[in-house]
C-alpha cells in the first residue's frame, strides 16, 4: 500500500490521496490507524511547511535533527561532485544511499548511479505531507531502508487551482533565489479527476572571489607542525592564518636569485615572500595566497518540473491511475585548480620572448639561462565569468506510471503497478586543459629569421613544436601576470574552438512491476489479524558514453569512461498486524507487527530482512513501542559498475617529511564484487497525551543501529595513510592502489586507485525527543484572541563509531560531523489572517577533532571547541481574499541575527568552515500563494 503517516507526536492527519480516510503508514505495508504503529515518523504536514515558506521543499526537511548533513547547493561548496545540485537527504547522517526516498510509498529512479532521489525533482507543489521514518523499514520496502525512509505523500485527491512564487537574496551578496510553481486539479465526469503541476526555480551562485563573507579568515589552515616529534608533548597539527599557496595566479618565480618575482597583471612585477614554513603546495609566514578565494561558496542551479496524473474509477471497487511527470536540473560549479609548482614548476626559458624585458636584464645581469615558475592557471578560461574546469552537471528525469488499485471481500485492498523511471544525465568540464597541446604551448619561443614558421614574422613568439609541425595549430601561452595567457592559446589548450569538451552521458532506466494486497482472513479475541503480502520485480541499468579524449585520458580533469551494466532485483514480503490485547486490565490495546522480504539480487544472491515489532497503548494516555529490523543496502549501479573517471588533487604525501601536500591523479570506478550490507536495529520508546493537558504530545525513542560489511569507497588520502601506516594500522595491500610515476621515489603525481569495497563497520545509537502543545488561547483565558502552536524536536546522539577492521582512530561523536546534540524549536501565533513564526535550530558544542592534541593529527585545544549555536528564522503569513481568490502574502528573515559559522580549520581547501553550520548569512525571502 502507498505510504502514509504516523505522527511520532501527533500532528494532524493531512489527507493524502487514499481518499477513505484511512491511513497508510510509511514504514509498514498494512493500512490502520497510524497512531498504533511501532516504528517512530515525524510527519510534516503541508501547513508546517507552508509557514515557514522555503524555496526548497528540501531545505525545510534537512533541517530536522534526525537527519544529517546530505547533499544539496548548500553542501556543494568549493569544488563540484557527483551530485552536484542534487537535494538528496541522509537520515542519522549514514548516507545518501542509506536513505529510502519514496513518492507516494513509491520508489523512485535515482539522480545519477546512485539511488539517492533528488527531491528538486519531484512535484513539491502537491506534496500534502512528508513523512520521516528513522529507523530500519527494509522489510516493507526492500533495499536501502538503512537509516529511515523519506516518503512525499502527494494531495492526489486536490480540486482547484494554487499557485505560489518565491524570492530570496543574501544579505551578504550573490545567491539570488526566484522560484514559482502552479498546480490545478478538476474532476472528469462522475468518474474521473485530473491533476496537473508544473514547478521552475532559478538559484544563482555565490562567487567567493566577488561576495565573500565576513567571517572569512583568508589564511586560515591546518598545517603539520615541523617541531612535533610522538614524545614531545606538542600538538601534531598547528593553526595558521597566514597560510596559503606558494603559488600565485599570474606566476612567481620559485628558484635562483630571483625569487619571490611576482608577474601582476599588466605586465606589472611584484614582489611575493616565501615563507618559512613550506609544505608542498602551501606556505605559512609569507604572503598569503588564498586557497578557496577564487571557489564558489553556492553553486548555480537551475531546475523544473512538470506532473500529471489522471484517475478513474473503473468500478465502485477498482481505481484506474495514470502518472507521468518530467523534469530538469541544471547546476555549474567549479572543479578543480591547476596548480604548477614544486616538482611541477614550470621550467622557463631565457629564450622565451614573452618574459618581461626588465626580468630578461636581470636574467642576463645574474647569468641565468632558466628558472622554476610556480604558477595558478585560474585564468584558463574562455569567457570572464567562467572558472577553470568548470563542471556542469545536467540531468533530465520521466516517469510513467500505469497502476490498478481495488478493494476485495469487504476490507481487503490489492494494488498493481507498473512504472518505469528513465534519467539523462550528462557531467561536462569546461576550460579543461588538454595536457599534451599546454606542454606545446609552453615551451615558447621566438620566430627564427632562418629556419623559422613561414609567413610569420620573425620574432614572434611561437610554439616551438611549430619549427617541426608548423600546421599543428599551436598557440603559445603567455604565462607572465594573470590574464595574459592569450585568447587564443586559452582556445587552443583547451579545444574550445574545434567543439572538444570533456563530457559522460549517462543513460539510466529502473523499471518497477509491483502487486500487494491486503486482507483480514479471521479475527482473535483482540480484534481482527491483518496480513499483507506482496511482490516485486524491478530491474535497473545504465549505459555510459563518454568523449574520445576522455577515453584517451587527454584531459586534465574529468577524462570520463564509458561503459555499462545492470541488475535485477525480485522480492517477495509478508507483514501482519496481530491484536493481543484490547481493554484489558494491564492494556488498552496491544499488538504485534511482523514482516519478512525475501530478496533475490542477479548480483550478488538471496537475502532475508525481516522486521518485528509491537505497541502498548496502556491507558489511552500512554503508548510504548519496541521494534526489533535486520535492514540491507544492496550495491547499487554506482558501487558496482560505475565507469572509472580520473581528476587531479593534491594529498599530502606520507613519504616525504612533514607530509607535503603534492598533486595527485585519482582514479575512481565500481567494485563488481560487493555484496549487501548487513544492519541490525532497535527503537524503543514511548508517546505520552495526557488527557489533563488537551493538545499536548511528548514522544521519546532511542534506536541503535549496527553496519557489517559496510561498503565504504577509500578516499585517496585514506589510501595513502593506510599503506604507510600513518596514524593507523598498516596494511600493504592498500599500497597496490598507488601507482607512483615513472622514477619517482614519492607521491609526487602518483595515481592512486578508488572504489568501494566491504570493509567498514558502522554503529550508531541515539535518542530522539518530540514534544508539541497547540490550543486556542481562549482555552487558557477568555480574552486572549488566536491560536498557538509549539513544537519542539531534539536528538541526541549517544555513538557514533566508523572504523575499518582494526583501525584504531577515535569515533566521530561530538565532532561537528556528529553533534551530539541537535534541535528543532517551532513557535507560532495565529490570529484572524495573520500567523507568525519563529523557528530556532540549534547545533550544541562539539570539537573539530577527538584526536589527542599531541597525536600526529591532534591540533591545539585553543582550537578545537567549537560553540554551540543558534539559528533564528522569523516568518509572517497574511491571509487576503480578493473576488474569489484567496491570497496569503509572506516575508521571512532565515539566521535573524546573521549568526557567523564557528571556525574550522582544515588541512584541505575549505571556506574555514563547514556543513551542518550556515555559510550563507542572513537571507530575505518573499512572496504570495494563490488558492482558487
Amino acid at each position: 500500500m502507498p505510504g502514509g503517516s504516523i505522527s511520532q507526536a501527533n500532528p494532524p492527519v493531512q489527507d493524502g490521496g487514499t481518499g477513505e480516510g484511512d491511513v497508510v503508514v510509511t514504514g509498514s505495508r498494512i493500512v490502520r490507524d497510524g497512531a498504533r504503529a511501532p516504528t517512530p515518523t515525524t510527519v510534516l504536514s503541508r501547513d508546517e511547511i507552508q509557514q515557514r515558506n522555503p524555496s526548497n521543499i528540501a531545505d525545510y526537511v534537512q533541517q530536522l535533527p534526525s537527519l544529517g548533513v546530505g547533499n544539496s547547493t548548500r553542501t556543494t561548496t568549493l569544488f563540484a561532485n557527483a551530485t552536484g545540485g542534487a537535494n538528496q537527504l541522509s537520515a542519522r547522517d549514514l548516507g545518501v544511499t542509506r536513505t529510502l526516498t519514496l513518492l507516494d510509498g513509491r520508489r523512485v529512479v535515482g539522480s545519477g548511479l546512485s539511488p539517492a532521489v533528488d527531491v528538486n525533482l519531484l512535484p513539491q507543489n502537491l506534496v500534502s505531507r512528508v513523512d520521516v521514518v528513522t529507523g530500519g523499514a527494509s522489510a516493507a520496502y526492500g533495499s536501502d531502508a538503512v537509516a529511515g525512509v523519506v516518503n512525499f505523500i502527494l494531495d492526489t485527491g486536490f480540486t482547484g487551482m494554487r499557485a505560489n512564487f518565491n524570492y530570496s537574496d543574501t544579505d551578504q551578496g550573490g545567491g539570488r533565489v526566484v522560484t514559482g510553481d502552479v498546480a490545478a486539479g478538476r474532476k472528469i465526469g462522475e468518474r474521473g479527476h485530473l491533476l496537473l503541476s508544473g514547478l521552475y526555480y532559478k538559484g544563482d551562485k555565490i562567487d567567493f572571489y566577488q561576495d565573500p563573507r565576513n567571517w572569512f579568515e583568508p589564511g586560515l589552515r591546518l598545517l603539520n607542525n615541523p617541531d612535533w616529534t610522538a614524545t614531545n608533548g606538542q600538538p601534531g597539527q598547528i593553526v595558521r592564518f597566514d597560510a596559503g599557496y606558494n603559488s600565485t595566479p599570474g606566476g612567481v618565480i620559485a628558484t635562483g636569485p630571483l625569487r619571490g618575482t611576482n608577474f601582476l597583471p599588466g605586465g606589472q612585477i611584484g614582489q611575493f615572500v616565501f615563507g618559512p614554513i613550506q609544505q608542498g603546495q602551501v606556505q605559512a609566514g609569507g604572503t598569503v595566497e588564498s586557497l578557496p578565494i577564487r571557489g564558489a561558496l553556492l553553486p548555480e542551479d537551475e531546475h523544473w518540473s512538470v506532473y500529471g496524473r489522471f484517475a478513474y474509477e473503473l468500478s465502485d471497487d477498482v481505481n484506474a491511475i495514470f502518472e507521468g511527470s518530467y523534469a530538469g536540473n541544471d547546476t555549474v560549479n567549479w572543479s578543480a585548480v591547476y596548480n604548477r609548482q614544486g616538482t611541477t614548476a614550470i621550467t622557463v626559458n631565457r629564450t622565451n620572448p614573452f618574459i618581461p624585458v626588465a626580468i630578461q636584464q636581470a636574467m642576463d645581469a645574474n647569468r641565468i639561462t632558466s628558472f622554476q615558475l610556480n604558477r595558478l592557471f585560474y585564468d584558463v578560461v574562455n569567457s570572464p565569468d567562467q572558472h577553470i574546469g568548470e563542471a556542469g552537471y545536467n540531468r533530465r528525469q520521466d516517469r510513467v506510471l500505469a497502476a490498478l488499485e481495488g478493494k476485495f471481500s469487504g476490507k481487503g485492498r490489492w494494488r498493481a503497478y507498473y512504472q518505469r523511471g528513465h534519467s539523462d544525465v550528462w557531467y561536462t568540464r569546461d576550460n579543461n586543459i588538454i595536457l599534451s597541446r599546454f606542454a606545446l604551448a609552453l615551451d615558447a619561443i621566438a620566430n627564427p629569421a632562418a629556419g623559422g614558421v613561414a609567413g610569420v614574422a620573425p620574432g614572434t613568439p611561437i610554439c616551438r613544436s611549430r619549427l617541426t609541425a608548423p600546421n599543428n595549430g599551436c598557440v603559445p601561452l603567455n604565462l607572465f601576470g594573470e590574464g595574459s595567457l592569450g585568447t587564443a592559446a586559452v582556445a587552443y589548450v583547451t579545444g574550445v574552438n574545434e567543439g572538444l569538451r570533456t563530457r559522460q552521458d549517462l543513460d539510466i532506466v529502473q523499471d518497477i512491476f509491483s502487486f500487494d494486497a491486503q486482507y483480514e482472513p479471521f479475527s482473535l479475541w483482540a480484534g481482527p489479524v491483518s496480513v499483507a503480502a506482496g511482490f516485486e520485480g524491478r530491474k535497473e541499468s545504465f549505459k555510459a558514453t563518454a568523449d574520445a579524449l576522455s577515453v584517451a585520458s587527454a584531459w586534465n580533469v574529468g577524462n570520463f569512461k564509458p561503459g555499462g551494466n545492470g541488475y535485477a532485483v525480485r522480492e517477495g514480503f509478508v507483514e501482519t498486524l496481530v491484536p493481543l490485547l484490547r481493554d484489558s486490565v494491564v492494556a488498552r490495546s496491544l499488538e504485534f507487527n511482523g514482516a519478512v522480504r525475501l530478496t533475490d539480487y542477479s548480483t550478488s544472491g538471496t537475502v532475508t530482512t525481516w522486521k518485528a515489532g509491537g505497541t502498548w497503548d496502556v491507558n489511552g494516555q500512554f503508548r510504548a513501542r519496541l521494534t526489533r529490523s535486520r535492514d540491507i543496502r544492496a550495491p547499487n549501479l554506482n558501487d558496482l559498475f560505475a565507469p572509472s573517471s580520473q581528476f587531479v588533487n593534491a594529498y599530502l604525501d606520507r613519504t616525504q617529511p612533514g607530509s607535503p601536500q603534492v598533486p595527485n591523479i585519482t582514479l575512481n570506478g565500481g567494485n563488481p564484487n560487493l555484496t549487501p550490507e548487513i544492519a541490525d536495529t532497535w527503537t524503543v520508546g514511548g508517546v505520552f497525551t495526557p488527557s489533563f493537558l488537551p493538545g499536548f504530545s511528548l514522544s521519546v525513542d532511542a534506536y541503535k543501529i549496527d553496519i557489517k560489511d559496510a561498503i565504504v569507497a577509500l578516499g585517496a588520502q585514506q589510501v595513502i595513510d593506510i599503506c604507510y601506516g600513518f596514524n593507523r594500522p598498516q596494511n600493504s595491500a592498500a599500497c597496490d592502489s598507488i601507482i607512483q610515476a615513472p622514477g619517482a621515489t614519492n607521491l609526487v603525481n602518483a595515481t592512486i586507485l578508488t572504489s568501494g569495497v566491504n570493509a567498514q563497520n558502522v554503529s550508531v545509537a541515539g535518542i530522539d525527543y518530540e514534544a508539541s502543545y497547540r490550543t486556542r488561547l481562549d482555552r487558557l483565558y477568555s480574552a486572549l484572541p488566536g491560536a498557538i502552536d509549539v513544537r519542539l524536536l531534539v536528538s541526541q546522539r549517544t555513538k557514533d563509531e566508523t572504523n575499518l577492521p582494526g583501525d584504531v582512530q577515535p569515533p566521530t561523536l561530538g565532532t561537528f560531523a556528529s553533534l551530539k546534540w541537535r534541535g528543532l524549536l517551532t513557535a507560532s501565533y495565529a490570529v484572524g489572517p495573520s500567523r507568525t513564526t519563529i523557528t530556532t535550530r540549534y547545533l550544541g558544542p562539539g570539537r573539530i577533532t577527538n584526536q589527542p592534541v599531541t597525536a600526529r593529527l591532534g591540533i591545539p585545544d585553543e582550537y578545537n571547541k567549537l560553540p554551540d549555536v543558534f539559528y533564528v528564522e522569523l516568518a509572517q503569513n497574511v491571509d487576503v481574499t480578493i473576488g474569489g481568490a484567496k491570497f496569503t502574502v509572506f516575508g521571512v528573515v532565515e539566521n535573524l541575527f546573521d549568526q557567523d559559522p564557528p571556525l574550522i580549520p582544515s588541512s584541505g581547501t575549505s571556506f574555514g568552515s563547514s556543513a551542518p553550520y550556515d555559510l550563507i548569512g542572513r537571507s530575505f525571502r518573499a512572496g504570495f500563494r494563490l488558492r482558487i
